[in-house]
């Protein structure tokens, strides 16, 4: 059985009563394989917990700050998951401070480069803590994030337990010179890594000030070729007090609103699309536009999958021909997204006309049936970043969703069965059975006009697909007990 060390680092701030609220929170996790010591020897934080820990048993470590209070029972849950010789090498926990609680997903790497997520408690098996080399003072004052990439290097093998574990003394920081060291850290890890990124600060979805860090993988040049999957009945709507044909109003934005250059789009028509709608599609684009039109009743599966058939490039993007761009480096930021080792499809995030968020990512209730998670709520930044950060689903919407023709082929495509509902999770599962990631990206931000030519309604049938996927989908990794990603 592993030991618990815990090691509360004393600022020169430290007061005595911050102690005393550390150690008798300590006393109520009763009595267990766990010690409390304070770091309070050393010039710098860094040595201060290098040094307690270097004292300390073997087992896994967590480092708090004196004033912090464990949550009764917090160490037994730990334990419960660290007691066997398949333990994690590292564990973290739920926390809190005053006015906050901070519900956390199970591990996803990306977050962690966007977010320092990990936060407290958490645990690291102190022999990779030390294979790391410790705390450093070199991206201070970020120290617990860049010390927490450093072991997501060393380590997949790193679990969520689901509980409350500390109420910490204060807010964890987010000033700029924090976030600004988060920034170096994150891209001393890609250039430990060799690989070519740019690493920027980002605000909210509204906010100018910075409040996460945005990874940018760079494409290659030439860039990939895009095919641009959108199929059609020519339907019209009003939008903006004017009856436009949705399809060209999509196409217009794309050429208007998308830098990325290297795109073409594959039109697929439905039976009785009226030949002046296609007709206008040709002005739009030029000979950027091919057409591969699709008989019989209306059925989306089939239409995606002719037109991906059809396609030249080796990304595929599906596209429904009721959005409209908002965000001009929308496609950059999608394919930038997909060229990430394991990573098999990325979506969008979708608004609706009013501006409220359609789509995000999707996520499985308790019955196994998919859901957009945040829909309807406001385009704000969300639970510590949901809304704005890049996060791995089970699944998102086929409205907007990039793939590579090649992983499109290899799980067969969509699922013809599905005509209209549940397709495209459908697919994203298929995907991930193939050991692949699905990733949503707001950064892409699309209008999405949704049902506006066909009725919204989901049939037994549908449900009976999803169930199908319910021993994979039952406990949603991606939803926290105790709230939302």
């Amino acid at each position: 059985m592993t030991t618990l060390s815990i090691v509360a680092i004393c600022n020169d701030g430290s007061s005595t009563a911050a102690r005393a609220a550390t150690e008798e929170s300590f006393r109520t996790q009763g009595p267990g394989p766990w010690k409390l010591s304070f770091a309070d020897l050393g010039r710098t934080p860094s040595e201060r917990v290098n040094t307690a820990v270097r004292d300390g048993p073997h087992g896994h470590i967590a480092v708090i700050e004196a004033g912090d209070r464990l949550e009764p029972g917090a160490l037994a849950a730990v334990l419960e998951l660290l007691k066997d010789s398949t333990a994690p090498d590292v564990a973290y926990t739920d926390e809190q401070w005053p006015g906050q609680i901070f519900p956390k997903p199970r591990w996803i790497p990306r977050y962690l480069e966007a977010y320092p997520y990990l936060g407290r408690l958490c645990f690291v098996r102190k022999a990779l803590f030390e294979a790391v080399g410790g705390w450093s003072e070199d991206h201070a004052p970020a120290l617990e994030w860049d010390f927490t990439l450093r072991i997501a290097e060393r380590t997949t093998n790193i679990a969520h337990v689901p509980i409350l574990g500390v109420m910490r003394a204060h807010e964890p920081p987010t000033d700029r010179d924090f976030l600004e060291a988060g920034r170096r850290a994150v891209a001393a890890r890609y250039k430990r890594a060799e690989v070519p990124v740019t690493v920027e600060l980002t605000g909210g979805a509204i906010a100018e000030e910075p409040e996460f860090v945005r990874v940018w993988r760079h494409i290659p040049d030439p860039p990939p070729l895009v095919s641009i999957v959108i199929p059609t009945g020519g339907g019209r709507r009003n939008l903006d007090g004017r009856k436009v044909v949705l399809v060209a109003n999509a196409l217009r934005s794309l050429v208007e609103r998308t830098t990325y250059e290297r795109w073409q789009v594959v039109l697929v028509p439905s039976e009785g699309t009226d030949a002046a709608v296609v007709a206008e599609c040709g002005e739009i684009l030029g000979d950027r536009l091919r057409v591969v039109p699709v008989a019989g009743p209306f059925n989306f599966s089939r239409s995606v999958n002719t037109g991906v058939g059809a396609a030249e490039g080796t990304l595929v993007l599906l596209l429904n021909d009721d959005t409209e761009v908002i965000e001009p480096r929308w496609l950059e930021r999608m394919v930038s997204v997909a060229s990430e080792d394991g990573v098999g499809v990325v979506g969008a995030k979708l608004l609706f006309a009013d501006n409220r968020i359609q789509h995000t990512g999707v996520i499985f209730d308790g019955e196994g049936i998919p859901l957009h998670v945040h829909i309807f709520e406001d385009d704000d930044t969300g639970h510590f970043g949901s809304k704005v950060v890049d996060l791995d689903f089970l699944g998102v919407t086929g409205a907007c969703l990039l793939v590579s023709k090649s992983l499109y082929e290899e799980v067969g495509g969509f699922t013809e069965a599905l005509p209209l509902n549940f397709n495209d999770v459908d697919f994203c599962l298929k995907v991930i059975a193939a050991g692949h990631t699905v990733v949503c990206t707001p950064f892409a931000r699309l209008r999405h006009y949704e049902s506006s030519t066909r009725e919204a309604r989901i049939h037994d049938f549908e449900l009976e697909a999803m169930r199908w996927w319910k021993p994979r989908t039952l406990a949603d990794p991606y939803v926290n007990v105790r709230g939302l990603v």
